[in-house]
């Protein structure tokens, strides 16, 4: 009949009918869903790119990290190394020094020699195998004797003819590991030009020069620790 409704249609996309206004409302409902699909499509994309984008960004700059890392400096590693072997000597020193006591200013000098005779025996006996380059390796005496004679050779005429004075007062004997610092020859003053530009020490410890050797000593016990040969110009 002509009064009567048309089927209905089901499409999958959404309830059509064949009319005029329901025929609008489902190309209208099509078009609706094909845009959601592509801006869900969009929305994916850029989220990936974001991540992509992420990615990339923290991969360079690690890459960039890496790059800018400066090259480890060879003075300061062999340093270190030197610390180490001192931090070594003062690990056998301590318990050899607390069983000889602590060192008191207030008794007399003929206890305090004793005591410092004491350490002595021990270290020695302690340290029977040390030898030369034990704690001045060649890496870190190859670098001390050029510090050594750069600040040599920046020292004024004066103070070279001061020096050459001074020459007289060095003591003249050969040093040698586990020594006990003979005590007929006088401690030098040592350079204080010098000083900052070596490895700091324990208080416990001190450089002294002897002909050409710089000598690593131990103050209280008076032994030769280490020797350096050829280290001071002549």
């Amino acid at each position: 009949m002509f009064g009567a409704h048309p089927p209905a249609v089901g499409t999958g996309i959404c309830h059509i009918e064949f009319s005029s206004t329901s025929a609008r409302y489902a190309v209208l409902c099509h078009e609706n869903s094909k845009r959601r699909d592509i801006v869900l499509r969009t929305v994916d994309f850029r989220r990936w790119a974001l991540v992509a984008a992420g990615g990339v960004l923290v991969a360079v700059a690690a890459c960039t990290k890496e790059e800018a890392k400066p090259p480890a400096d060879p003075t300061k590693q062999v340093f270190e190394d030197f610390a180490k072997r001192v931090d070594n000597y003062m690990k056998v020193r301590k318990p050899l020094a607390d069983s000889v006591g602590e060192l008191d200013p207030t008794r007399s000098q003929a206890e305090i020699t004793a005591r410092g005779v004491g350490l002595a025996n021990a270290l020695i006996a302690a340290r029977a195998q040390a030898k030369p380059g034990d704690i001045f390796t060649p890496e870190v005496a190859t670098i001390l004797a050029t510090l050594i004679k750069q600040e040599y050779s920046r020292r004024t005429e004066p103070v070279q003819e001061t020096r050459e004075d001074q020459q007289d007062e060095l003591p003249d004997f050969v040093p040698q590991v586990n020594q006990v610092y003979p005590t007929t020859y006088p401690l030098a003053t040592f350079p204080a030009t010098l000083l900052p530009l070596l490895p700091p020490l324990p208080e416990q410890l001190e450089y002294r020069v002897v002909q050409h050797y710089l000598v690593l000593r131990d103050i209280e016990a008076n032994v030769i620790v280490d020797v350096m040969p050829n280290a001071v110009p002549t």
